[in-house]
């Protein structure tokens, strides 16, 4: 098995490494036009991902929502952002990896990571064989959450829309066995809400995988960053339309993170 160097640093990594922007995709722009201040054409993922790259983030999700046999354009769109310097995180088609040969596409065309999640579930089995040949830390798993009726957390598949029967925890659990770089911990209850990151989801997952940890699903100010890293026990938090609209950005963040004491410059 490959042993690369993870793309994912613990949490003394450097205060621009902590927020990582998503960017939505399907068929080879953004999903909707974004609001940030002196881009050409707003649909241009390229423009928006050097804008991140510019204010000091040293990541980006890219969230293709594109089934796997429609990403033709996607390699040639990857190795254009690699020349912005920044770390390319991708999930495509709900994270339903359909076979290693797809991966290795992907990770030749410039992607560090490809994220899985359905394919977990689904086909285990091809993950187990992806990082026997590629190593985990090219790996994330995403565990999209929801609270059952029992008050612990059930994986649901395919982008959030079918339940997996099994707990987020144990999901966890088999990721770390697999020592993927990260898990993405997105609620499914906290999205598109603005009240906040699911801090006991985020630190459950920590607790239980002991890997790096991405808060995601429910932002709605900068406050809300601190409490995930804090509070949620977080080493990164993802970020979409606070930064996708305009309303922060990247650098304003940065800024607001340095002035914790938590945080200090080049760290």
């Amino acid at each position: 098995m490959n042993s690369p160097t993870s793309v994912f640093q613990d949490r003394n990594a450097h205060i621009g490494d902590l927020v990582i922007p998503c960017v939505d995709v399907a068929r080879g722009a953004a999903t909707e036009p974004s609001a940030i201040p002196g881009l050409n054409d707003p649909s241009d993922v390229g423009e928006i991902v050097e804008t991140y790259a510019t204010g000091s983030a040293q990541k980006v999700f890219l969230d293709v929502f594109d089934a796997w046999d429609a990403i033709g354009y996607l390699p040639a769109l990857l190795r254009r952002l690699k020349e912005t310097g920044i770390d390319l995180l991708v999930s495509v088609g709900h994270g339903l990896l359909p076979s290693v040969t797809d991966l290795e596409k992907l990770l030749g065309a410039g992607a560090d990571v490809v994220s899985v999640s359905t394919a977990m579930v689904e086909n285990p089995r091809t993950i187990e064989e992806a990082v026997r040949e590629f190593g985990g830390q090219r790996l994330m798993g995403v565990i999209n959450s929801s609270r059952s009726d029992a008050g612990s957390w059930e994986v649901h598949v395919h982008d959030g829309e079918r339940p997996a029967g099994v707990t987020s925890e144990t999901m966890a659990r088999r990721f770390a066995d697999l020592q993927v770089g990260a898990i993405l911990a997105n609620s499914i209850d906290r999205e598109g809400t603005g009240r906040g990151f699911d801090l006991a989801l985020t630190r459950t997952l920590v607790e239980t995988s002991g890997l790096p940890v991405i808060a995601s699903g429910g932002c709605g100010s900068l406050q809300h960053l601190r409490e995930a890293l804090r509070g949620g026990h977080a080493t990164y938090v993802l970020l979409n339309k606070m930064v996708h609209d305009g309303r922060h950005s990247i650098a304003e963040i940065r800024d607001y993170l340095f002035a914790d004491s938590m945080y200090r410059p080049g760290q």
